[in-house]
């Protein structure tokens, strides 16, 4: 028996459960329900109308807007679609360079109820053909869709452990070939049985006998969770195994031509990357496979910032009668609020154009390429990095709303749940709005804000300004960090518990990147 939409109700759940993990609503979810909005074959459309849009990998909180004439919008994240499997994400590529990433956390208990899989599934349009990437929430490639032969393309999502829960998928053209903005592709999931899930048996059994003797208040629970800790030790080890092992496989699969048999290290392939340098296709596939995400993707902003975006910048310049020589030294500045400050250029009249073309056409690119280059806000823990981010969204929206910069410190949660202390127009586009996805995620990331606030105390507000140098006809990143203390702000934001079960489990050494 199977369920496929979450407002199925009856006695049916319960034969449900022993097929399919136990799935819980989420606030979004459960806000969509009661006003009527969940359904079957629903359509999630990709998210194109914030700053960062999807064409950054490390995004958190989006939601995705479902619209329908007759009953309004709801706004769900990726992971109900793992929870009804007869919907899906709509989305589109712009052009053959254009990547989308959808980041998405597995919504049951894996520690617990590590006996299902999850599938990823790639619909494409006719006569298209893309590649969909799975990467873990530590940066791995762990996943590389292939057709399933019945004209879709599918992946796996590991089940070598079960303390990751968090993945970003990649979709983009197969190869850099052509494609149209008006053809959609669409990503679903599906839930069966784990047929590893022997992988798991020893975690799950020891996590079983700490809860327990936990539970019960056994006096030598600190026993079964030191026995839980060596068990995960292990798990850690495989992990990295299997990982391995999954590179070396996708090596071995590829043909003789694209296998690189060169000995530089991935390393030095992505400073070769970052340089602008064309890499082979053999050095590209040996990239894609063994990278970590981040490098990759921090690589591939570098030489494009450096390479085909100066180059579009010098083509807008000459097409105002002016030459990179002009401009040669310049440095632009990109405030959290989005206002933009030009100096290193002596002319004042050309100095002014700049400023204007900038504003009118690069500030929001701009800014993506400094948070994927910059090491001060790369570098940043989850929590940190999104706060950081939700800072630059809503100033530039309010600034945009209101003409002003508004304090972000005096905004408040009333007892409605409404933003207060915003100024009037943004107030009554912000709080009583309905149907715009723009909106609910500044809405969203303003909530997120106050609470942040409340917590980091007299630390202030994590803004940074993008900024960038440009010599020799090209820009670079000047990485101006921040002013305040951010590892102080991220200790608060991420407390440890204490005197718990959970406080002194051991943690895994791998860095997280999502």
């Amino acid at each position: 028996m199977e369920i496929n939409n979450v407002n199925d109700q009856g006695a049916a759940w319960g034969a449900a459960f022993r097929s399919k993990p136990i799935f819980l609503m989420s606030i979004k979810e459960t806000k969509a329900f009661f006003e009527g909005k969940l359904r079957k074959n629903m359509e999630l459309q990709e998210d194109t109308c914030t700053l960062g849009s999807n064409n950054i990998y490390r995004r958190q909180h989006t939601a995705y807007e479902v619209s329908d004439k007759d009953r309004g919008s709801a706004f769900l994240d990726l992971g109900f679609l793992i929870k009804d499997e007869t919907s899906c994400l709509k989305g589109s590529l712009s052009d053959a360079k254009d990547v989308d990433f959808y980041n998405f956390s597995i919504p049951f208990s894996r520690t617990v109820q590590n006996y299902f899989g999850v599938e990823v599934r790639l619909d494409m349009p006719a006569g298209c053909d893309y590649s969909l990437t799975l990467y873990d929430e530590y940066g791995n490639q762990v996943g590389k869709a292939e057709w399933d032969g019945e004209g879709r393309k599918t992946l796996s999502v590991p089940n070598w452990d079960t303390q990751t829960s968090k993945y970003c998928i990649k979709v983009e053209s197969e190869n850099g070939e052509e494609v149209s903005p008006n053809d959609y592709y669409k990503i679903s999931f599906h839930v069966s049985g784990n047929k590893e899930q022997e992988k798991t048996d020893a975690i799950r059994e020891s996590f079983g006998a700490l809860h327990s003797a936990y539970s019960r208040k056994d006096e030598n629970w600190r026993e079964y969770l030191d026995k839980y800790n060596a068990v995960l030790r292990e798990t850690e080890k495989n992990y990295r195994e299997e990982v391995e092992q999954l590179h070396w496989k996708q090596f071995e699969n590829l043909p003789e031509e694209k296998k690189y048999k060169g000995g530089r290290t991935v390393d030095e392939l992505l400073q070769d990357m970052a340089e602008g340098k064309n890499l082979s296709d053999a050095e590209l596939e040996y990239v894609r496979i063994f990278a970590n995400l981040k490098d990759m993707e921090k690589a591939q902003q570098k030489a494009e910032l450096q390479n085909s975006f100066s180059e579009e910048f010098v083509r807008e310049l000459e097409d105002m009668g002016l030459s990179h020589n002009d401009v040669e030294g310049m440095r632009v500045r990109i405030g959290s609020s989005g206002n933009v400050i030009v100096d290193g250029i002596e002319d004042g009249v050309v100095r002014e154009q700049v400023k204007k073309l900038v504003e009118k056409k690069y500030s929001d690119r701009m800014y993506r390429y400094y948070i994927g280059i910059a090491d001060s806000v790369g570098d940043l823990s989850t929590g940190t990095y999104q706060y950081a981010a939700d800072v630059q969204e809503v100033r530039r929206y309010l600034k945009g709303v209101t003409g002003e910069d508004i304090s972000l410190e005096s905004l408040y949660l009333t007892p409605d749940g409404k933003i207060g202390g915003l100024p009037d127009k943004a107030a009554n586009l912000i709080n009583k709005t309905k149907d715009n996805a723009k909106i609910e995620r500044i809405r969203e990331a303003l909530t997120d804000i106050i609470g942040k606030i409340r917590i980091s105390g007299d630390l202030g507000i994590p803004d940074f300004t993008s900024e960038f140098r440009f010599r020799d006809g090209a820009f670079s990143v000047a990485d101006s960090g921040f002013a305040m203390d951010m590892g102080e702000l991220d200790r608060r934001l991420a407390p440890k518990s204490s005197g718990n079960m959970y406080s002194d489990m051991y943690q895994y050494h791998f860095k997280k990147v999502l």
